[in-house]
């Protein structure tokens, strides 16, 4: 299904009475599919809305935005309930994976019914999750592919490093400033709106670069801006080794977090365009994009594609 974009059903159908907008649906199709459309936007709060194909849940979708002015956390699949900036994870996954191993996929969904000739690890540092208007289910579907082994973490200070957490061999507690995985351990290694929140960021994309293995990939989407080259800080770390010490030059700043207890997690800068030349340093080709795919359902939503060079 080619995008097409609504702002309700009644204006949609009335393009369709006078002259059709570019990439319109034949009047058949649309009519097949207007009541339905008129269900989900009673769902949706008769948000502006895509329709397309989800590279996620594999299922012909509509993609319906909340918000036009934070468009990446938006354009919710009316079927998965992933938003823009998972897809544009999921865009990652799939070129990763063909890639590395050659198995070719347009979803995950279809990725997850498929074998991959070798094993594939694939680090993930957001814990799938399941809530009513938003989910991210990117873990669970790599992990139903037979040759993929997922490893998902969450950081509980108090805890032992690396101890698995509620009896899971591939749940652990994690700090990515100091993982406890072996060198070279990763395919695959994602983070989705996680940088901003580590203290010590470039201590933590080392240990990153430290457990991927040669050819492996690092993809992730991060707050940042492509119109400045250096770094917003919104704290100023004095002393690496001592938390105390740290400078809150700007208002605090909490963003909501699955993996945080209290769904709260202190955002310390805003990236420029620095961290494509700081990842470089660390021996990773940075391939970035911000282009959109509606018929994807991604719009206005960054990806950073790191490949560890050989």
């Amino acid at each position: 299904m080619d995008a097409c974009y609504g702002a309700s059903i009644e204006s949609e159908s009335n393009n369709f009475r006078d002259e059709p907008p570019p990439n319109a649906l034949p009047h058949g199709l649309w009519d097949q599919l207007s009541p339905w459309l008129k269900k989900q936007q009673e769902r949706f709060s008769s948000s502006p809305f895509l329709l397309g194909h989800c590279i996620v849940c594999g299922e012909n979708s509509a993609f319906f935005c909340s918000d036009t002015l934070l468009a990446r956390e938006s354009f919710v699949c009316t079927v998965c309930l992933t938003t823009s900036r998972f897809r544009s994870m999921a865009r990652g996954i799939l070129r990763a994976v063909s890639e590395q191993t050659g198995v070719e996929a347009a979803s995950l969904s279809e990725l997850s019914r498929t074998e991959i000739g070798r094993t594939f690890r694939v680090y993930d540092t957001q814990l799938p999750f399941y809530y009513h208007m938003c989910s991210y289910p990117l873990p669970d579907l790599l992990a139903a592919v037979r040759g993929v082994e997922v490893q998902l973490s969450r950081y509980r200070p108090l805890d032992e490093p690396g101890s698995h957490i509620d009896g899971k061999p591939n749940f652990t507690n994690q700090n990515l400033e100091c993982l406890t995985f072996a060198d070279a351990s990763f395919d695959l290694v994602m983070t989705s709106d996680v940088m901003e929140h580590v203290r010590l960021d470039d201590i933590a994309h080392r240990e990153i670069r430290r457990v991927l293995k040669p050819g492996g990939v690092y993809i992730f989407t991060v707050p940042h801006t492509r119109a400045a080259h250096g770094t917003m800080n919104r704290v100023v770390i004095h002393d690496p080794l001592d938390p105390a010490k740290d400078e809150y030059v700007m208002e605090k700043e909490f963003h909501g977090d699955a993996n945080d207890l209290q769904n709260a997690a202190l955002s310390y800068r805003v990236y420029g365009t620095e961290l494509d030349e700081k990842l470089q340093k660390l021996g990773f080709h940075v391939d970035y994009t911000r282009q959109d795919f509606p018929e994807s359902g991604i719009v206005n939503t960054e990806l950073f594609y790191c490949l560890v060079q050989r």
